[in-house]
């Protein structure tokens, strides 16, 4: 049986605790889990990928359901990488936004460098550096 047919697919929010650990997984920044909670109640559109009971691979949408959609969180644990589930992940995102969105709606996803391609043959394109995209991390001392 291949990975696929054993992966449950479920259209809900991770929990925050899953949420965590699936991030220390791609070595981002902790956050706490009131900070995750919040987070995740706000979102757009979530699908989760189980095997075995355990969290490998999520996907999230952010935004305003009309105008702008930001695609967030794409992981898969590194065990399973390179398995086809972030190609799952994406046509699941990407059947959300065809049924949402509407003609010129902004879709957007900040990617980890080296994956470029992988978003190009999507659909995705690279900002032009006339372009420019920013960011900022709020680093409040607690």
């Amino acid at each position: 049986m291949e990975l696929s047919e054993q992966i449950i697919t479920e259209f809900e929010n991770p929990t925050p605790i899953e949420y965590n650990t699936i991030r220390n997984t791609t070595g981002w920044d902790k956050l706490d889990l009131k900070t995750i909670e919040k987070g995740l109640v706000n979102s757009l559109f979530s699908v989760c990928l189980y095997h075995n009971e355990k969290l490998v691979g999520i996907g999230r949408i952010i935004g305003d359901n009309s105008i702008y959609f930001y695609i967030q969180d794409i992981i898969v644990i590194p065990e399973y990488q390179g398995k086809g589930l972030g190609k799952l992940i994406m046509k699941k995102v990407m059947q959300y936004i065809d049924n949402n969105a509407d003609n010129n709606s902004f879709i957007g996803l900040m990617a980890a460098e080296g994956v470029e391609s992988f978003y190009n043959k999507l659909g995705f394109e690279t900002r032009p550096t006339s372009r420019p995209g920013m960011y900022m991390i709020n680093k409040k001392a607690k």
